[in-house]
This record gives C-alpha cells, structure tokens and sequence, in this order.
C-alpha cells in the first residue's frame, strides 16, 4: 500500500510539472493565469512535502495546512472559469462570482468564528472540517456553471469542458473520501492515502489533454 501511494505521489508530480511545462511552451499560461498558478502553487507544495516526509515524519497539521492552502487556491479558479465561460454573458457571470465569492468567505467566517470564539474548537482538529465545507461549495459553484451554460445553451471549448471536468472529478471523489473518513474513522485512512491522490492524477491526466493546447472558445472573448 505504501510503494502504490509513492508511485501515485510521483506520477502527481511529474503530471503538474508537464501541464506548467506545457502551459508555458504554448504561451497559455497567461491566458488562464489563476489556474496554473494553482498547479504550480500544488506542485511546490507537493514537493515541500516530500522532501519534509524524507527528513522526517512531520505532523498532521503541516499536511492538513497545506492541504487548506491548495484548497484555498483552488477556490479562486472557479471565478476564473466563470469569466471564460460567460465572457459574452456578463450578468450571469457576475451571478456565478459574487455566489461563490460569497459562499467561499462564508466558510472561512464561520470557521475562524469557531476556532475564535470556541474554546474547545481548534482548527488543528478540525481541518477536514474546513476542506469539506469548501468542497461542497466548489462543487455547488462547478454545479451552477454547468447547470446555467445547459439552460442558456451557452457553448464551450476544449479547454473550459476540460477544466470543469477535472475538477469536477476531484471536487467529487475528495467529498466521497472525506464522508467515508468520517464514516469509518481511522480504519478508511490507508484507503483514503490512495483514494484521494488517484482521483487528483484522474483531474490531472484530464487536464494534460484538454489543456495541452490553447484553443479559445469561439464565442468567448474575456473582457468585452
């Protein structure tokens, strides 16, 4: 179980580091700035953690810390999305921005209010708390996406279908995980080390292919 883990962990890594490579080749990184700054920010978090694991055995907050911060990043694609997807549809982008803006500082309120005002409430115990509850909001914001560009009839390109989809995959397999995780306890944690990486490499392999060109949408130019 341990070697399958490590085999999964590198191929995560070398699949970040091809999709920023590639980004970068073919002038796209630019095109969709806040989404490879978060694989590149996954990709430096992945390496500090696996050179912290080859030093010693660190603790579950220094996991669950930078689990949160990739989590936090990963927040801000979703506005990016929405500005791609309703280039030519501005107020149903602003709808889908400020919704998850709003429900993303939501979380983050309600959870420094417990970790302040609770005493026997510490966020060190309670991450996976916090990465649920913003799973769930992805998920909602990716739902939104999806459900509107259907009811408008709004077309999309490779490239958005692609990133919708990855995350899409994630989003969902990580809210399955953390549900059997707090269903089962301890007993799901070797289950759980796989689960959870496998379905990133599965975002990950779905990224490599829609994004390993830049084709803009026809329809969708950002910023008219």
């Amino acid at each position: 179980m341990q070697t399958l883990a490590q085999i999964v962990g590198y191929a995560g890594l070398l699949l970040e580091l091809v999709i920023v490579v590639r980004s970068i080749q073919c002038k796209s990184f630019g095109k969709y700035p806040v989404f490879y700054a978060y694989i590149a920010s996954v990709l430096c978090a992945d390496l500090f953690l696996l050179i912290a694991y080859a030093i010693a055995t660190p603790s579950a907050w220094l996991y669950w810390g930078v689990e949160i911060a990739t989590v936090a990043l990963g927040c801000g694609v979703i506005p990016e999305i929405s500005r791609y997807v309703f280039a030519r549809q501005i107020s149903l982008d602003h709808f889908v921005r400020w919704t998850a803006v709003v429900t993303f500082g939501t979380v983050f309120f309600v959870f420094a209010i417990h970790a302040y005002f609770l005493p026997d409430w510490k966020p060190a115990a309670n991450p996976a708390e916090l990465e649920r509850q913003l799973r769930v909001a992805q998920a909602l914001a990716l739902m939104s996406i999806v459900f509107l560009t259907g009811y408008y009839g709004v077309e999309i390109g490779k490239n958005m279908k692609g990133m919708i989809l990855g995350f899409g995959v994630y989003v969902g397999a990580t809210l399955i995980s953390l549900a059997l995780r707090g269903l089962i306890g301890i007993r799901f944690s070797s289950t759980w080390r796989i689960m959870q990486p496998s379905s990133y490499i599965a975002a990950l392999l779905i990224w490599t292919f829609a994004l390993w060109t830049y084709e803009p949408d026809k329809l969708a130019t950002p910023g008219l």
